[in-house]
């Protein structure tokens, strides 16, 4: 007796079907969505890296404006160093004449863990080991002297620059080896018309090392210039006592002294010294440049002053702070 298939065990075979038609509708869904998913995820990745070279870049003009004023000496992982015979602007510009002219020298800074690690090499183009957010410089001349072309680079990714100025330490050096405050003419204005600045404005320049000295503050002031220091103020009365020498014509000092300053004995000055009021004694102190005041200036006749044409222009051409110029910003 033949056996006939059971109808019963053909049922399930539609619903088998449209199970795995389900499923598999479900599993090209959820590739869909998981691709879309990807997408977004390397959309946000790049915009991320995005974000974190512009605000690189951003940062590295800050720290290239920043560091051309520091008058500290700097090593190779541009940090000050007792060793170090140049600062981050001889390093990086030709600061023999007023042009500026730039060395070719690129330093680099990367974020790492404990914070920015940097690189200013002695030639050549730094090449920073750590990984992660990072800014390479370089500087272009300008369109006239004093003037300079910051531009920072992040990878591939961002690359922004901007035009800075110099802000003269010293706008107008005066006509005169000895100058005095005319009896009519405010003080206030009598500074602003050398320094091109007030006096509060000059004070704050970052390039200008504060010097919390009062009396014979010779000492210190020599340590600072020695440290790299060129611009230097100092809030109450000085004392300059020699034998003591201060500057040179290559690297001149410009002081600002809050109160009076005196000169005794064999002092030999480099620069232009700016005070409340002028006093000197002999032996013979010898200023090679200018001395300024504000009120009277008295003396024997055994100061050695003379007005250095090429001392004053070092001031005026090559000494001050640099200032981002408006509206010279790129990002692109």
């Amino acid at each position: 007796m033949s056996k006939h298939p059971s109808l019963h065990g053909q049922r399930g075979a539609a619903t088998l079907a449209i199970t795995l038609a389900l499923l598999i509708g479900m599993l090209v869904t959820l590739l869909a969505a998981n691709r879309n998913l990807l997408i977004e995820l390397r959309q946000s990745s790049n915009q991320a890296q995005a974000a974190a070279a512009f605000e690189a870049a951003e940062a590295g003009l800050d720290w290239a404006v920043a560091m051309l004023n520091a008058d500290a000496r700097i090593g190779t992982d541009c940090k000050p160093s007792p060793l170090a015979t140049q600062s981050f602007r001889e390093r990086h510009l030709d600061t023999a004449l007023p042009a500026f002219t730039p060395r070719g020298v690129q330093p680099a800074c990367v974020r790492g863990d404990a914070g920015w690690n940097c690189a200013c090499p002695d030639s050549g183009v730094a090449t920073p080991a750590a990984s992660g957010a990072a800014f390479a410089l370089r500087f272009e001349a300008g369109a006239s002297d004093g003037r300079l072309r910051v531009v920072a680079t992040s990878g591939a990714l961002a690359e922004h620059s901007a035009s800075i100025a110099l802000q003269p330490a010293l706008a107008a050096p005066p006509a005169a080896a000895l100058t005095v405050r005319p009896a009519g003419l405010a003080a206030e204005l009598f500074f602003t018309g050398l320094f091109g600045l007030s006096k509060a404005q000059w004070l704050r320049q970052p390039a200008v090392r504060q010097l919390d000295c009062r009396g014979d503050c010779g000492a210190a002031i020599a340590v600072a210039a020695q440290q790299g220091a060129t611009l230097l103020a100092l809030p109450g009365d000085l004392t300059l006592r020699g034998p003591l020498t201060l500057g040179s014509p290559e690297r001149p000092l410009l002081i600002v002294a809050g109160g009076a300053l005196q000169l005794q004995g064999a002092v030999q000055l480099h620069g232009v010294a700016h005070a409340a009021s002028l006093a000197w004694i002999g032996p013979a102190a010898t200023v090679r440049g200018a001395l300024i005041s504000e009120g009277a200036a008295a003396g024997d006749a055994s100061l050695d002053l003379q007005r250095d044409a090429d001392v004053l222009e070092a001031l005026r051409t090559r000494q001050g702070s640099f200032v981002r110029l408006p509206g010279s910003w790129r990002d692109f």
